[in-house]
């Protein structure tokens, strides 16, 4: 477990159900010893497997203790807060959310979406008809660079791509430039808001970014602090202006939503009507990138990449669930009630080079998959079912991430549950009793050889044709089959039962395989020599534990003649065992 990594699998609460791998667009989970675990060089932080694990195992680094630390030590922090935060909180909390931050230590409170309207501003002034013309070579296409989990899924799995984004910094950096830049290069700046991403953003521009929180944390650390934002008695005012430093933004606003990013620029007169487009979701991504001939594009063309659907409002470290369109309609609502744009940052350094980060290639043989596939009992084309039970799409794939030591062979579904069939058949074909397992309607689901024996030549015979017996009627073979419906009506075990079976009597258990459904039955017929001589032996012992603890309680009236009684049994095991011999 790297707790280092922004997210990490708690192993005491993995499953094993796989849902994170199979969920993940970038296959970035491994499966060692049954634990799905995120591996940090594959992964982009897209926070899916946070939000779809069912036990919650895939866990958030908490960074709180971190910001507390950057509290103590510095002389001001500020929060650089996600724009996003408007479909995050309520009125009534947005109202208490700058105070409740002073609450917790920090000196003011600013927008991210300042940043995002410096970085617009230069996007506009770069895409402009004459800085295209003026570049030495034109690019035939422009990939938003503001969203870090985009960014790292084109440095990592679309490298070809990776030239084409735009090399300025992101929304966060800018913002944190800014605020260095009027409150001095000494203090503090921490993120708030929907993106796990950030966290890894700040771990690697430690200059500009002390830490990176998720809305969660914070709510969690409010609540820590007996910290209530909203305030009872009193009615949100409307337009309500936040007291963020030094201003509230409006165009920035707009960067939480699928399209938002191109608006602001549109806004901005430098830029011409030029092909703009948008995506978001990092399969929506995958597909539009992947089936994308850049040498065939005829003029310039800016792509807006966000990776949550939606937009950051659908971010993984959001606490409120409602739907894209109330939370679209809470940010354009808040934008509307903005005061005219005011003047975009300047003095910023907003160049950034992401450069080209493609992940090692590992070549995988034929022969090593063929001997994958054949671990897991896959012979032909035919055996490859392509279930998606362990994760991957297809057999294939599962085999190559075996190769790679990403996967595990118990991941197979089919594989084990041939497995645990072939065991069951073993232990039922090596069982010197006979066991049967009928259903709810009394038919035979499995029985071995050595039930049919019990229940005569005719049925043995019967055995023969239709090894199994499944689907035989039980109540057309014993005439015993209402002791097996009482224990499925009544959910009771009845064990160690004698029934008489002809001229045999039958020593039987019968006990709930699943209550309701399935019920199962071992016998012995102890009319049989040496069953009869063990059950001699065992009633003997049993005659002699009786025997002593009787003896404990009522030794002085007993005296010698309880070790005579010991003697005579133990004699009588004895002489049996050494006929066993």
């Amino acid at each position: 477990m790297d707790r280092l990594n922004p997210i990490y699998t708690e192993r005491t609460e993995c499953q094993d159900c796989y849902k994170c791998l199979r969920e993940c667009t970038v296959k970035a989970i491994r499966v060692v010893e049954g634990h799905a675990e995120v591996v940090p060089e594959l992964c982009i932080l897209c926070g899916h497997c946070v939000s779809v694990c069912p036990v919650g195992a895939k866990k958030v680094r908490n960074d709180v203790r971190k910001v507390e630390h950057v509290l103590s030590t510095k002389k001001a922090v500020y929060v650089s807060l996600a724009p996003s935060f408007v479909s995050e909180f309520s009125e009534k909390e947005q109202m208490g959310l700058c105070k409740g931050f002073q609450q917790l230590g920090f000196a003011g409170v600013s927008e991210t979406a300042l940043g995002a309207e410096a970085v617009s501003s230069a996007l506009a002034k770069s895409l402009s008809p004459g800085a295209v013309k003026e570049a030495r070579t034109q690019k035939p296409l422009y990939l938003s660079s503001a969203c870090p989990t985009a960014v790292e899924f084109i440095k990592k799995y679309q490298p070809s791509l990776a030239t084409f984004l735009t090399e300025l910094s992101s929304p966060l950096m800018a913002h944190a430039q800014l605020l260095k830049q009027l409150y001095g290069e000494d203090i503090g700046v921490v993120f708030v808001g929907p993106c796990i991403a950030k966290k890894r953003e700040a771990d690697t521009r430690p200059e500009l970014i002390d830490a990176a929180l998720t809305f969660q944390e914070v709510r969690d650390w409010f609540t820590e602090e007996g910290i209530a934002l909203e305030q009872p008695g009193i009615p949100p005012s409307k337009p309500y202006s936040p007291p963020f430093v030094p201003r509230r933004s409006r165009d920035g606003s707009l960067y939480p939503l699928d399209g938002g990013m191109v608006k602001t620029i549109l806004h901005r007169r430098e830029v011409s009507s030029e092909l703009f487009s948008s995506v978001s979701g990092v399969q929506e991504i995958q597909k539009a990138l992947q089936s994308m001939d850049v040498s065939r594009l005829t003029a310039p063309l800016f792509v807006e990449i966000l990776a949550c659907p939606g937009g950051c409002v659908n971010g993984p470290g959001c606490t409120k669930k409602n739907g894209t369109l109330m939370k679209r309609s809470q940010v354009l609502a808040y934008h509307t009630q903005a005061p005219t744009q005011g003047t975009d940052p300047e003095g910023l350094e907003l160049f950034y080079p992401w450069g080209i980060e493609p992940l090692p290639s590992v070549q995988v043989r034929e022969g090593e998959i063929r001997e994958a596939l054949a671990r897991v009992g896959k012979y032909s084309v035919e055996d490859e079912l392509n279930c998606g039970g362990c994760g991957y799409d297809t057999c294939r794939q599962f085999a190559e991430a075996f190769v790679k030591k990403k996967a595990e062979a118990t991941m197979c579904v089919s594989y084990m549950r041939k497995l645990a069939q072939k065991k069951a058949d073993a232990l039922l074909k090596a069982m010197p009793t006979g066991v049967v397992v009928v259903d709810e309607g009394l038919c035979i689901v499995e029985c071995n050889r050595n039930f049919a024996r019990l229940l005569g030549k005719e049925v043995e015979d019967l055995y023969e044709t239709k090894p199994g017996l499944e689907k035989a009627s039980l109540k057309k073979l014993v005439p015993f089959a209402d002791l097996f419906e009482t224990v499925l009506e009544t959910g009771v075990d009845i064990l160690e039962k004698d029934i008489r079976h002809g001229e045999k009597i039958l020593k039987g258990s019968i006990f709930t395989v699943e209550r309701g459904r399935y019920v199962g039955g071992v016998f012995q017929d102890i009319t049989l020599p040496f069953i009869q001589k063990d059950r001699i032996v065992e009633q003997a012992e049993k005659i002699i534990r009786k025997q002593l603890s009787t003896v404990q309680k009522i030794a002085y009236l007993l005296g010698e003649n309880a070790a005579e009684s010991e003697v005579m049994l133990n004699a009588i095991i004895q002489s049996f065992g050494q006929e066993d011999r």
